[in-house]
């Protein structure tokens, strides 16, 4: 019953609008109608639960059970803490807008990868660009990250989803550590803003979970989403040619540069400015982004997405994205993708580290909830 409902669930996660990000490979299939969908997933969240229960029993009383992470329910039910009910859009990234373009990978590309993305045909995108922030109403001009999300599509109806943010390092070190400082920053009922000696004391026992809010407060945003790299944060194994099995991560650097905001244009220029500016650039030309990959030395952290190799890792250009078009308005083919499969095999397939692993249940709860 499980295998049956994940692979159902997978074609429901690339059918339904305004899903979580991920990362994945799938094959086109015929896709199940909206209520079978609903039933599916919920089959799944049903088994996630189920297992976390019995993976926190222990298998004989005088043996103390592992530490477990967080279970899919967990980890929901802390973004809904701190943010409140998500009914209507994406946790992460909530606000953004569809492209279209093209994907081309470099004979590099060709030789450290078998996926057919990475054959070195041109293949067809699919891409949203989006702000982080409080849901669909947040700032272009603020602080925080945006989000580059695409699903390459490879002949053969194989498709291949990723997504990528422009700082360098991800949120939390570990699932666990992600839903502690989700909680942590729960409204207290009684003000109806974060405690802040618990959050304090979550900073102090957690800093890295810092680290980014750092950057971001330090780094001005961006002032496109054409003149910002794009990283992937995470490590992934990727399987050459020559079948050697290579860790990496990636990133997506703008042939137009890196240009951010000035202090005065984040006071004076509007809240909703980013789309627009896409519109005009792309119709006067492609905006380009050269995919690089960035190989770790013995002893870099392969498992921790808060930790980003130093600058003189070996890196390789191993192709180039192409943005053709824009979406005239809110809304396109985008909202009807789920970014979410986060595996890809045997061309590139997880690392051991955990804020991979724990991904795609939590996103099939999230998904549930906004089918209600």
């Amino acid at each position: 019953m499980l295998q049956a409902s994940w692979i159902q669930g997978r074609n429901c996660f690339g059918r339904f609008p305004r899903n979580d990000y991920g990362s994945g490979l799938r094959h086109r299939t015929n896709l199940p109608d909206r209520e079978t969908c609903a039933m599916t997933i919920r089959a799944r969240v049903a088994a996630a639960a189920t297992a976390a229960l019995l993976l926190a029993t222990p298998l004989a009383a005088q043996t103390p059970p592992a530490a477990e992470p967080p279970s899919p329910i967990a980890v929901v039910d802390a973004f809904e803490a701190a943010l409140g009910p998500i009914r209507t859009h994406r946790p992460s990234h909530g606000k953004g807008i569809c492209a279209a373009g093209h994907f081309t990978a470099t004979p590099e590309g060709t030789r450290l990868s078998v996926s057919p993305v990475f054959s070195g045909a041109r293949i067809p995108t699919v891409i949203r660009f989006g702000v982080g922030g409080a849901g669909p109403t947040a700032p272009d001009t603020a602080r925080t990250t945006r989000g580059l999300a695409i699903r390459f599509q490879a002949p053969g109806g194989v498709e291949w989803d990723m997504a990528n943010i422009s700082a360098p390092i991800f949120g939390a070190p570990t699932p666990e550590a992600l839903v502690a400082g989700l909680l942590a920053r729960a409204p207290d009922p009684a003000t109806g803003r974060p405690n802040p000696n618990r959050v304090a004391a979550f900073v102090a026992a957690n800093p890295k979970s810092t680290l980014q809010g750092r950057w971001l407060a330090a780094t001005l945003p961006p002032a496109s989403w054409a003149t910002t790299p794009y990283w992937g944060v995470n490590a992934f194994r990727f399987r050459g040619q020559d079948g050697e099995v290579r860790h990496a991560r990636w990133v997506f650097e703008p042939l137009a540069g890196t240009l951010r905001l000035t202090e005065e244009q984040m006071r004076s220029l509007p809240a909703d400015f980013l789309a627009e500016e896409l519109r005009r650039r792309v119709a006067a030309g492609p905006v380009e982004f050269d995919m690089v990959l960035q190989f770790p030395a013995p002893g870099d952290d392969l498992l921790d997405p808060t930790v980003a190799w130093p600058d003189d890792r070996p890196r390789t250009r191993v192709g180039r994205l192409a943005v053709t078009g824009v979406e005239p308005g809110p809304g396109g083919p985008c909202d009807q993708i789920s970014f979410m499969v986060l595996q890809q095999e045997p061309g590139i397939t997880y690392s051991d580290d955990p804020t991979l692993h724990a991904r795609t249940d939590a996103y099939a709860v999230s998904l549930s909830r906004r089918l209600q």
